[in-house]
């Protein structure tokens, strides 16, 4: 029922590979998707997004790729959820009928309030621990 997207899982991986290079200079997207098996294509569009929300930047050129703007403890996995999705919340009643006379509601609004604290909670460094 609850999972992350194929963008977001890519993501975190990409942010993963370049928090574990963090102070040693950029990676190659190539590189990184060829050790990930991941669409290099792909990486490159999450690479983008991820570079205009300003959590990582390139370097062009010979020993160019890609590297984090802060350090991988001061990036929280909601942050990058949030840059590649929009805002972390579970969705379930959204658009639904039946909201106002529901049951439910009350506990979805819950689970998503518990599930952003716990990745707001969490950084790039926990994940590489």
């Amino acid at each position: 029922m609850f999972g992350l997207t194929k963008k977001t899982d890519y993501g975190l991986e990409l942010m993963i590979a370049l928090a574990k290079n963090f102070k040693q200079g950029p990676i190659s997207l190539k590189k990184i998707a060829k050790e990930k098996k991941l669409p290099y294509k792909f990486l490159g569009q999450l690479a983008s997004i991820l570079r205009l929300m300003g959590l990582i930047e390139a370097k062009e050129g010979k020993g160019g790729g890609y590297f984090l703007t802060r350090p991988p403890r001061k990036i929280s996995v909601a942050e990058v959820a949030g840059a590649l999705e929009g805002p972390v919340e579970v969705s379930y009643c959204s658009g639904c009928p039946k909201v106002r006379i529901c049951g439910q509601k009350d506990v979805w609004a819950e689970v998503g309030d518990k599930v952003r604290k716990i990745i707001e909670g969490k950084t790039l460094e926990d994940l590489i621990k």
